[in-house]
């Protein structure tokens, strides 16, 4: 009687510590299932409200890029239509509705319209207010500039704030595994002590006899039951892992839009400039040379005035990507803005950049563009503008593709000219 007394009272007590760890493993369980909610929250509200945002600050910051190119375009050509075509950009531009739900962008924006237009009227008169322009118009370049480099930089770093949030919640969601792990192997050392001295030992007779009866021969595996609460565990951090796994996809996207021009796919301006950089210090320290090009598709607005943005759109993404397959994969493109594309060839001297130039100048000259209406519009003309890569740097060399450029546009379109001081060496 007292023995069964006492297997009766360890029967009970077993029974109570199994079911406080139960009620115990169930609470750590709702909590982390909460957490996994917080998970799929976060990156519901990451995938909801992260993308649109970024693309209208990419969408302002190049709306005020255009003004600051425009406005520079005004201010340097003598020809009256190009001042009159960079004023209506301008204008249009400025009266965007993205541009007008930002209070301070559309003050920017107002005060370079009516900077511009009040320049554009004097130099139809005279240019010989030109540098004075100048002097007025650089501050506020500079602070548009100032403004658009804000937004592309909220644009990159904005996902930042959500996946860190989206960080802790899964490091929290780890500690309550880890605890409930630890929970688990304490209970079970608790319970195999008191099973080995409540349980085992009376036996222990019994199972050396099964050891000589089963001498040279393998144990088999012990049947293991399935436990709920393990499996609810397992599913959780089957969701857990999912979640990382889509978290991850989507701030590759994210990264991806932010570095990438979403129309034609090729890199935007500040993710140019970024890698320009690095890769014209590598090439300095290598001693080889390098050429910086500037191409701006002639005659694009008749597209849009002709056609429609959309056929518009068309064209500049089949541009984008024949630029792209006429380069060699060594070399950078980008779509710098409107119309025009900015690049960079890796390892050419002036003779065959030239020669690549004027590829590239043939290949769209051919390319028949399917718009989407089913019409087919001949080959694009487009104007390129090269550059050395000197000792002065990235900007400059920008800078004397542009004008180089420019002097294409003046010269008929529909050609490569080298920066004029390479031609004189």
């Amino acid at each position: 009687m007292p023995a069964a007394h006492r297997d009766f009272r360890s029967i009970w007590f077993f029974s109570l510590l199994a079911g406080l760890f139960m009620v115990v493993l169930l609470g750590a369980a709702w909590l982390i299932d909460q957490q996994q909610q917080q998970v799929q929250q976060a990156t519901q509200n990451l995938q909801q409200r992260m993308g649109p945002e970024v693309l209208r600050l990419q969408r302002l910051g190049r709306n005020l890029l255009q003004i600051h190119h425009e406005g520079d375009r005004l201010l340097l050509t003598d020809s009256k239509g190009e001042r009159r075509e960079a004023l209506l950009l301008v204008t249009l531009v400025s009266q965007h509705p993205s541009l007008q739900q930002d209070p301070r962008v559309a003050q920017q924006a107002e005060r370079a319209t009516q900077l511009l237009g009040e320049a554009a009227a004097d130099l139809a008169r005279s240019t010989q207010g030109r540098a004075a322009w100048r002097a007025r118009w650089e501050p506020l370049a500079a602070e548009l500039m100032h403004t658009a480099d804000d937004l592309m930089s909220q644009a990159a770093y904005l996902p930042g704030t959500d996946l860190a949030a989206l960080t802790q919640v899964a490091r929290q969601a780890r500690y309550q595994l880890l605890a409930t792990m630890v929970l688990a192997g304490l209970f079970s050392l608790v319970f195999l002590w008191l099973l080995h001295r409540r349980v085992l030992q009376p036996l222990l007779g019994v199972h050396q006899a099964l050891l000589k009866l089963q001498a040279g021969q393998a144990l088999p595996m012990l049947p293991r039951s399935a436990v709920r609460e393990v499996v609810v565990l397992g599913e959780a951090l089957n969701t857990l892992a999912a979640t990382m796994t889509e978290n991850e996809l989507v701030r590759h996207q994210l990264e991806f839009q932010a570095h990438h021009d979403s129309l034609t796919g090729l890199p935007n301006r500040r993710h140019f400039m970024a890698q320009a950089y690095e890769l014209l210090h590598r090439l300095r320290r290598e001693h080889r040379p390098a050429l910086v090009g500037m191409a701006d598709l002639d005659f694009f607005k008749r597209v849009n005035d002709e056609h429609s943005h959309a056929a518009g759109d068309e064209v500049l993404r089949q541009c984008g990507r024949l630029l792209r397959e006429a380069l060699r994969t060594q070399d950078l493109i980008c779509r710098f803005g409107g119309e025009e594309f900015a690049f960079v060839l890796v390892g050419c001297d002036v003779r065959a950049g030239l020669a690549l130039a004027e590829r590239l100048r043939h290949t769209l000259e051919r390319h028949q563009f399917i718009l989407p209406d089913g019409k087919v519009l001949p080959g694009m003309t487009v104007s390129i503008g090269l550059a050395p890569m000197g000792v002065d740097g990235l900007e400059k060399a920008l800078g004397e593709a542009d004008k180089a450029l420019y002097r294409a546009k003046g010269e008929g379109r529909n050609r490569v000219v080298l920066e004029e001081r390479t031609v004189a060496a």
